[in-house]
């Protein structure tokens, strides 16, 4: 009924996120979904009758599973939650839910495809023993997946009806589909290697060993499906990583779509994916930086489904060596896995035991605090920030310019409840910077702005509205300084330092508290240093605004942004809602726009009353130049009621300009009563033009017109101020002899 943002949704939205967040908490996941006619939560099937209305919007969206993983956060949840509400139509649009998705990515959420229905006649080799198969089948339903056949869909292997695979082929399968899998950031090993366990499972161990490598047979003779499983993962994530190493500037390296490096190597620098390439930069060239970065990653998720990382490096130098890449290059690789594989208080130990951080470090570094906020050990990252911003204030210029040029990653990482205080230590050093008069460094200043920027936004998502405020107060004095210099930092930085979904809390907030005069000054203020964004997002609560105690208030609001709401308003001239219009109308003459009569012209010709009134009133409240003849040429379109209004005023501006327009009220095809037709000829006659008394004089001499028309025409005529209208007062005196009007001009004294 509503969407993600809608005011009447935001409860309901609180509510779900404040039941999922515990779920998360401590590294773990939740996954919802609908399978077999069940519900899925996690690793069970829960029978629900109560949910099938949810299943079938699930359906029709071709949505399987949605799982949370853990560190996802309120916005993107509530991103997932608008992607996921899409109309059917629209996913069917734009290709289908993998394709809508990959268009839209997700951060923290990944969705799985509903499995396609099959067609009649269709035969699928269950590819297991039967026993297991029908085991699978009571857990499951009858229309399961099997794991061989969802092995052969993340091949892309077409397994012919009827035949059943070798154990080799289906070795084969399932390293074809590690090397599919391995490169894409969301690809799902730890499912992987679930599925392929469950296929070995279903065949005899000799004739397994049979199908591996002579070499290979010794090590494995003995093991369960699962540590055979594990072996073939591990080599085939092994291969494909010698393989991508030995191609540093392909586009594919063995993925199964081809866009897999560029996926893998760009990251979004959360959680070590992004910020990876930029340590090998220092070490290597930059497209070898990106692919080593890419097989870093593909390692870890590797590493995090089999948990044994010394096997698997072992396994890659292998490769490596065959392929004679560079020892380094394994070194370093080696270096990043065994970094993942320390305990948390030995990495905490490392990174305050430095004092300078080269790129790859500080990768690191973001990795261990991210883990840390995501585990709930809030106290050991704020200790890791603590030590890396007290190390950034003792160097010099030129290294703190660097370092406060990656510091918003870290930052960014920081955000939580439990950080604020220490957000607001950090935000002091770096005013302390901005604000510097006698030393300016320029550099240090654009990144500390930047920073501070980002600093604002983190305290902004958990409501530290007063801190904000105290942010963008100083930003301002920085700005007012010398704004032309400051605009691409200070000013810059202050425009962004609440994001809309902030902004909306903030005029929530606003409301609630709108009694507190302080408060109000303080939300109107930050509002209106938050520029033309502050007034998008208060327009847009005022347009879906669905109590009416709280439309005057944003009205109020709105008014007092001044200037920054003058192009928010313009804009929602044209929308087609008419009390959008109308509120728009009186804001901006409120706001005193220095445009208004240009921008009210298709507002005062609008077909809804309301609107008309509004616009007029605006018109009549201004002193721009141009007004009268707006209202003039607008007079045809007006309504009763407004028509009168609009008639005074171009009596009392007298514009020559509405002439033409007042003349064609009285020569055009609609039907107006005497007191309109009266208030315009005095409107008329209040121009001091030849043109207006000649318009006076037809309408006296034309015996069609209303007589008391007529009458207030005479009367102008002769009282007005035109050099013409003498003259043509003494024509009067040809009006026939039996007109009503010539027999009362004779009777006159």
């Amino acid at each position: 009924m509503y969407s993600v943002d809608h005011p009447a949704a935001a409860r309901s939205v609180q509510q779900s996120w404040d039941l999922l967040a515990p779920l998360l908490k401590g590294g773990k996941q939740f996954a919802f979904g609908f399978m077999n006619q069940r519900v899925l939560l996690n690793s069970s099937l829960v029978t629900s009758t109560a949910l099938t209305h949810l299943e079938v919007e699930f359906t029709k969206r071709e949505i399987g599973v949605v799982t949370f993983l853990a560190g996802v956060e309120l916005k993107d949840f509530k991103r997932a939650l608008a992607l996921l509400t899409t109309r059917p139509s629209v996913i069917v649009e734009r290709g289908g839910l993998k394709r809508f998705l990959g268009a839209n990515p997700l951060e923290g959420v990944r969705v799985t495809p509903a499995a396609k229905p099959k067609e009649e006649g269709d035969i699928v080799d269950v590819g297991m023993d039967m026993e297991s198969f029908l085991t699978a089948q009571a857990i499951l339903g009858p229309d399961a997946t099997s794991p061989l056949e969802a092995l052969l869909e993340t091949a892309g292997a077409k397994q012919l009806a009827g035949t059943s695979m070798s154990p080799r082929e289906m070795v084969e399968v399932a390293e074809q589909a590690t090397r599919n899998t391995v490169p894409d950031p969301d690809g799902e090993i730890s499912d992987l290697l679930m599925a392929v366990t469950q296929m070995l499972s279903g065949i005899k161990t000799d004739s397994l060993l049979a199908s591996l490598p002579p070499e290979k047979q010794a090590d494995l003779r003995g093991h369960s499906p699962g540590v055979m499983a594990a072996h073939v993962i591990e080599d085939a994530i092994a291969g494909w990583a010698a393989e991508r190493l030995s191609t540093p500037t392909g586009a594919g390296g063995g993925g199964g779509d081809g866009d897999g490096p560029d996926r893998g190597g760009g990251g979004n620098g959360r959680g070590g994916s992004g910020t990876g390439t930029g340590g090998s930069a220092e070490e290597g060239s930059g497209s070898q930086a990106v692919v080593e970065a890419e097989v870093i990653q593909a390692l870890l998720r590797g590493l995090r489904a089999t948990r044994v990382a010394e096997r698997l490096l072992e396994k890659l130098g292998q490769f490596v060596e065959q392929a004679n890449l560079p020892k380094e290059i394994y070194e370093r690789i080696r270096r990043e896995v065994m970094w993942f594989t320390l305990p948390a208080e030995k990495k905490l130990a490392q990174l305050l035991n430095q004092d300078r951080y080269t790129p790859q470090e500080f990768s690191r570094f973001v990795q261990y605090v991210q883990e840390a906020m995501t585990e709930g050990r809030t106290s050991e990252a704020s200790e890791a920030a603590e030590h890396y911003f007290s190390v950034l204030q003792k160097a010099s210029s030129a290294t703190r310019a660097e370092e406060l040029k990656r510091a918003p990653e870290l930052v960014r990482v920081l955000a939580s409840m439990q950080t604020l205080p220490l957000l607001h230590t950090v935000a002091e050093s770096l005013i302390s910077e901005i604000l510097e008069e006698t030393r300016l460094h320029w550099p240090c200043h654009l990144e500390a702005t930047h920073c501070l920027s980002i600093v604002a936004q983190n305290a902004g998502r958990f409501e530290d509205f007063d801190f904000v405020y105290k942010v963008a107060t100083d930003l301002k004095r920085s700005l007012s300084r010398n704004p032309p210099q400051h605009a691409d930092c200070c000013g810059k930085a202050l425009a962004g330092l609440l994001t809309s979904e902030a902004l909306e809390r903030l005029i929530e907030s606003f409301l609630q508290r709108r009694s507190d005069t302080v408060w109000v000054r303080t939300a109107t203020s930050l509002l209106t240093m938050m520029g033309s964004l502050g007034a998008e997002v208060a327009f847009r609560r005022l347009e879906e605004e669905p109590a009416a105690s709280n439309r005057l208030p944003l009205i109020r609001l709105i008014r007092g942004l001044g200037p920054a709401a003058i192009e928010a308003a313009r804009k929602r001239l044209s929308d087609e809602r008419w009390y959008v219009v109308r509120n728009a109308a009186y804001i901006l003459g409120d706001l005193g726009d220095p445009e208004l009569p240009s921008q009210l012209r298709g507002a005062v010709r609008h077909p809804e009353i309301r609107v008309q009134q509004a616009a007029v009133t605006a018109l009549l409240k201004s002193n721009a130049a141009g007004r009268g003849e707006i209202l003039a040429e607008a007079l045809p379109h007006l309504q009763a009621g407004v028509l009168e209004l609009a008639l005074e005023e171009l009596t009392v501006l007298k514009d020559p300009a509405s002439v033409q327009y007042l003349e064609a009220l009285f020569g055009g095809q609609g039907e107006y009563k005497t007191g309109v037709l009266e208030k315009a000829v005095i409107a008329l006659g209040a121009v001091p033009t030849d043109r207006a008394a000649e318009t006076l004089y037809k309408i006296v001499a034309d015996a069609t017109k209303p007589l008391l028309v007529r009458r207030t025409a005479l009367g102008g005529l002769y009282n007005h101020g035109s050099a013409m209208a003498t003259g043509l007062v003494m024509r009067l005196d040809k009006l026939p002899a039996q007109d009503p009007l010539a027999v009362e001009m004779r009777k006159a004294p």
